[in-house]
């Protein structure tokens, strides 16, 4: 990215403090110690720290220009005054959008978003040199910051669109602009604040907003609401999933130890043979959603095939490995009860001499939600036959209630992994989740000692 000031102030209408107004930003950040030359900083103000406060250690770094939201002491680096620099930051990544005539694919859902999202751009990189989204940057900053990675030789984009209030895909809509999209599912994430799954739908429908006229919606078919948007958005909704009612259909599922292989249908009939490297059946939707999105944009089929089969899970997102005679899978990135479920399934498909084992802690902004969806949990763990459930966390306590007899809880990270050294047994499977905030990488790295 190179972007002048004077630009910048045209896309926000700021006001420029002091500073040359031909200075050229390549960068955004909004953390203060990642000021380098070029970088222009975003002063967010949040609960806890006040990013105002660090504006005079950005300027006296090598960075290049700062926003503000009131007036300040100036000097020589440009300080452009705006009402809200996050809404400025996006004013700009959407200006930037527009000078990029690309394919872009914005990729929304309660969970599965960013697998979704790096199996679409893998099967794209058959044919595209593709800008995706690093790691999860799907929030109201996160994402203007991803477009604003843009370039020149970029000739598609893949961009993770995540909500967790009212009114935020709209916003963030508006600054991806995409030309098609995808929606992995409906659940129950960010529930406490969309309060029910149908506000949650109509909340990530804004991913549609700004499609193209012929532009195509791909929602999963196999949940229970993705479906009804078509009544609302026609033919731009392509539904794909194992129902036979999907338009992308995968069938024949044949479970490996590195993947599953299954046939996708097209919605024309073509057939084709598919091995997607993860396991689970919302891995093979996660393929079916690359494979409509690739051939959509007119990447060949075989070509999508191959580069689908080369796909490698994300750190942290349902990564198998083996270690002291333990088969670990390490899903603890973040939790739902969908993908809580989802992950159960996971375990349970593993061939394993021993004992399959579920260590789980807490989910976290379910809001009312959370004793039911808790408990959910640990009924489901008991209904298929996991043998070991450890629940970690006070809100965990549910999860081994709806397990019943023979479930422990712990209250740290620590008893656990105390408890499992001491208690799992060599072919023994494990699985390890729970939301970010709970920190359940700390028991894969202890399991992997």
């Amino acid at each position: 990215m190179r972007v002048k000031i004077s630009d910048i102030l045209k896309a926000t209408g700021g006001k420029l403090l002091c500073g040359d107004e031909g200075v050229v930003v390549t960068s955004f950040i909004t953390d203060s110690r990642q000021a380098k030359a070029g970088a222009m900083f975003v002063p967010i103000r949040g609960e806890r720290a006040d990013g105002h406060d660090y504006i005079p250690a950005v300027l006296e770094a090598p960075a290049a220009a700062t926003f503000t939201d009131h007036e300040i002491p100036t000097g020589e680096k440009p300080i452009v005054l705006v009402k809200d620099c996050r809404e400025a930051l996006q004013k700009v990544a959407a200006w930037y959008r527009e000078q990029f005539q690309i394919p872009v694919v914005g990729i929304t859902g309660s969970v599965g978003k960013t697998t979704a999202k790096e199996m679409v751009a893998q099967a794209l990189s058959a044919t595209f040199r593709v800008m995706k989204t690093a790691g999860n940057q799907n929030s109201q900053v996160g994402v203007p910051i991803t477009v604003c990675g843009l370039r020149k030789d970029h000739t598609a984009a893949v961009v993770e669109m995540g909500v967790s209030m009212p009114g935020e895909m709209s916003r963030i809509a508006a600054v991806v602009k995409p030309t098609c999209a995808v929606m992995t599912n409906i659940g129950v994430s960010h529930i406490e604040f969309m309060k029910t799954r149908e506000n949650i739908l109509r909340e990530k429908a804004h991913i549609a907003d700004y499609l193209p006229v012929g532009g195509a919606l791909f929602v999963n078919g196999d949940d229970d609401l993705l479906p009804t948007l078509k009544e609302t958005l026609g033919n731009k909704v392509v539904t794909f999933g194992l129902g036979p009612g999907c338009d992308w259909r995968a069938y024949g599922l044949n479970e490996a130890d590195k993947g599953t292989f299954f046939t996708c249908q097209s919605p024309t009939g073509e057939k084709t043979e598919l091995f997607v490297p993860a396991a689970g059946e919302h891995n093979v939707r996660n393929a079916l959603a690359a494979m409509a999105v690739a051939r959509y944009l007119g990447v060949p089929a075989d070509d999508a095939v191959r580069a689908i089969s080369a796909y490698k899970a994300p750190a942290m997102r349902q990564q198998v490995v083996e270690a002291n005679g333990l088969l670990i899978i390490d899903d603890s990135y973040n939790a739902s009860p969908d993908s809580m479920r989802s992950a159960i399934d996971v375990l349970q498909s593993r061939k394993v001499t021993g004992r399959r084992a579920a260590v789980l802690a807490d989910m976290l902004e379910l809001g009312d939600f959370s004793q039911q969806g808790h408990h959910q949990v640990g009924e489901y763990a008991r209904e298929k036959g996991v043998d070991l459930l450890v629940g970690i966390g006070p809100l965990s306590k549910e999860i081994v209630a709806g397990y019943g007899e023979g479930g422990v809880w712990f209250e740290t990270n620590q008893q656990a992994i105390a408890y499992l050294k001491e208690t799992l047994q060599e072919g023994d499977a494990v699985l390890v989740k729970g939301s970010r905030g709970m920190q359940t990488d700390q028991i894969v790295a202890a399991l992997k000692e």
